[in-house]
């Protein structure tokens, strides 16, 4: 590989020398043409070389660079705006809404012929929803799959009552295990638990100051299989098959004539500010 010096001087000696002067210099003629024709010298030549050498590099185009911009950080999520359908993760519902079938559809002609029985009640109800903000409506559907209004009713595993209540459920929200016998103290303490698990969920999906008589209707069926199966199914979306045919009931019981609520006092009155000292 021949030098860079050396390959230009050879370049130069090629070139065809001419007898007449060198032209005039000029402040735009190259350095290399103001050399006397046929008497280049080497300190010329080197001057060149120095010249072309303090030039500045030749700089190329190229790619343009991206400047990556900092990524903002994510929003939080938004407060409860009232919309059920709502985009948040655990916002379907995991059972349709129900039709009722021939047993059903016989179970609630049964009952509509004891109004005696069925709405004898509902000045309790009332009362209890009213004062944790309970649809009225709900917590009798909730009586009804639990114990069909009988406040004898009494499970295998010890859940007693119209609300059918674990004797510990009621004593964790102030009502005495001996008391759960009395009809109005197993409602008390059926509803308070209720607004218990929905405190829990209405928290953990920022419903806000929403009342559970407003939420949106994924809340209220996970409400109702935690009141049956524990406070886990609150956010749980696969149920047992026996929680999923409770909440069915339940919500078939809603739909039905029977839970309207036809007896009112002056004891459903109850203002909100009485709430019970109950720490939920």
């Amino acid at each position: 590989m021949i030098p860079y010096r050396r390959f230009a001087v050879l370049a130069l000696a090629a070139l065809p020398l001419s007898a007449t002067a060198a032209p005039k210099a000029s402040p735009e003629t190259p350095l290399l043409a103001q050399a006397p024709a046929g008497a280049l010298d080497w300190g010329h030549l080197n001057r060149f070389f120095d010249h072309s050498a303090a030039k500045p590099p030749l700089t190329l185009p190229g790619p343009a660079v991206r400047v990556m911009e900092k990524r903002p950080p994510p929003m939080s999520p938004l407060p409860f705006s009232g919309d059920l359908k709502s985009s948040r993760r655990g916002s379907e519902l995991v059972i349709p809404v129900p039709k009722p079938d021939k047993p059903y559809r016989r179970l609630f002609g049964r009952l509509l012929k004891q109004s005696a029985v069925v709405d004898r009640y509902d000045d309790s109800i009332l009362s209890e929803a009213r004062r944790w903000g309970l649809d009225p409506r709900l917590l009798k559907s909730v009586m009804g799959a639990e114990s069909e209004f009988n406040p004898r009713a009494r499970s295998p595993k010890g859940a007693m009552g119209l609300m059918q209540v674990m004797p510990a459920t009621a004593e964790s929200v102030g009502v005495p295990r001996a008391l759960l016998r009395d009809p109005w103290q197993n409602i008390k303490a059926g509803a308070a638990y209720i607004a218990r698990l929905y405190s829990i969920i209405a928290k953990r999906y920022r419903l806000g100051g929403v009342r559970m008589a407003d939420a949106p209707v994924w809340v209220v069926q996970r409400v109702i299989a935690a009141y049956h199966a524990g406070p886990k199914f609150l956010s749980r979306n696969s149920w047992y098959r026996s929680t999923r045919l409770y909440v069915k009931k339940v919500l078939l019981f809603y739909g039905s004539r029977v839970t309207d609520v036809r007896r009112q006092s002056s004891a459903s009155l109850l203002p909100p500010e009485a709430a019970a000292s109950i720490d939920l």
